[in-house]
């Protein structure tokens, strides 16, 4: 797989210019992600997610994946992913490679392979994983097709550099006072994470059919969350939650 380091700048520019809340600057982290490995690899297929606080993933974004196989990933297979980042939750591990975790040998009686990964001609996958202030809150996935070579020592390896940028610049830019105005915000009503992303949403204007679908979760929980939202701050409507924000001079 090729690698061309001369995508850095866009990279460096997203750290030093990034605006909004957080929720936008980890939808603009995960444009720039994508960006920067399309122009540094040759990966069959890519996405990036959010990951709530039970580091379930949301907020999917992807490169050359078919939206049937997005669907069957998250109605069925998503159970048997060794990779899904519920499984990182609490490891500090970084970069980690799918052929790492099920050996070729154990691959033919691997749900995963053999029912999904296989039919989809992928290789293996290279699950990126990156954190915040040592909470993990987002990840990527490359996808090495079947005629592809398997990436090399030398490839991972700079993988694991780039990781160690990336990382470091998505702390310098989460750590904004935008970002910690609408956190403090948050913790006078001791909103819980998704809490915190139903609100944003709800405050940026999207229906509430929308955030489901952002969250990948069903309306009547969408309606549930801003319920505990409004009873904790004592309102009773989205007009009131804006009200409630602009007096508070909380940038969103």
């Amino acid at each position: 797989m090729g690698l061309n380091s001369s995508v850095y700048g866009g990279w460096i520019l997203m750290t030093y210019h990034a605006q909004g809340s957080q929720l936008e600057k980890l939808n603009q982290f995960q444009d720039e992600l994508l960006g920067l490995f399309s122009g540094m690899f040759s990966f069959a297929k890519m996405a990036s997610y959010l990951v709530d606080d039970q580091a379930k993933p949301m907020c999917y974004k992807s490169v050359k994946i078919q939206p049937t196989m997005h669907r069957e990933y998250l109605e069925h297979f998503y159970k048997t992913d060794p990779l899904h980042p519920t499984n990182f939750r609490f490891s500090e591990a970084k970069v980690v490679k799918m052929s790492d975790l099920v050996p070729a040998h154990n691959r033919e009686s691997h749900t995963y392979f053999k029912d999904f990964i296989r039919p989809w001609k992928i290789n293996d996958i290279i699950e990126l994983f990156f954190h915040v202030d040592g909470k993990l809150v987002a990840g990527a996935a490359m996808f090495v097709g079947n005629n592809q070579n398997t990436m090399g020592a030398d490839d991972v390896m700079k993988l694991h550099h780039m990781h160690r940028y990336i990382e470091f610049s998505l702390n310098q830019s989460m750590s904004t006072p935008e970002s910690m105005s609408y956190q403090a915000f948050c913790d006078q009503y001791s909103l819980t994470e998704k809490e915190r992303l139903v609100a944003q949403f709800a405050l940026q204007g999207m229906p509430n059919k929308a955030i489901a679908n952002e969250l990948c979760c069903s309306l009547p929980t969408v309606k549930t969350h801003l319920q505990h939202i409004f009873a904790k701050m004592e309102i009773n409507s989205k007009v009131e939650l804006t009200s409630l924000v602009y007096r508070n001079n909380c940038e969103v």
